[in-house]
């Protein structure tokens, strides 16, 4: 007879239930709110309540783009402070993708040239890479740099009242 309990000192068993804890954790302050209080985040986050629901349910989305930017060589801190209205986007788009899986798989094979054909934040990580390169010094305003500040324009004019300065 084989001795269970051996397994559940492993990294990986670790890992799982401190990922399980949070998880309930979490779950369990969103429970506890009202229907209002509910509402009236997800309008403060310019969300549906339903969108907001399912990204609270939702895992692994920040360390798959936290991953997807660098693979562009975007960094989080960088886009904060330069788009942050798009960073917002890419966070909820990515938290409602329904390809979490195929991204995961695609990131431990380190796999750059297929995300175009599922990842719904691809397009916009692509020219905003673009436009990284083209922003170094020395650079003038190009086309992929255009190409960035449309999609700015076009998700701050999306949520009009929200847009920062």
């Amino acid at each position: 007879m084989t001795d269970r309990s051996a397994g559940n000192n492993s990294p990986q068993f670790e890992n799982l239930l401190a990922r399980l804890r949070a998880f309930l954790a979490r779950r369990h302050e969103f429970d506890l709110m009202t229907p209002r209080e509910v509402d009236e985040i997800a309008h403060e986050l310019n969300l549906s309540t339903s969108d907001l629901r399912t990204l609270a349910r939702g895992r692994g989305s920040p360390e798959l783009l936290s991953k997807r930017l660098k693979h562009a060589g975007l960094s989080a801190e960088a886009l904060a402070t330069s788009h942050s209205d798009v960073l917002r986007d890419l966070r909820r788009v990515c938290g409602l993708c329904q390809e979490k899986k195929r991204c995961t798989t695609d990131l431990a094979r380190d796999k750059r040239a297929s995300p175009a054909r599922y990842c719904p934040n691809e397009l916009t990580l692509t020219a905003l890479s673009r436009g990284a390169r083209g922003a170094r010094p020395g650079a003038g305003i190009d086309a992929d740099q255009a190409a960035v500040s449309e999609i700015v324009v076009s998700m701050t004019s999306s949520h009009p009242g929200k847009a920062s300065t």
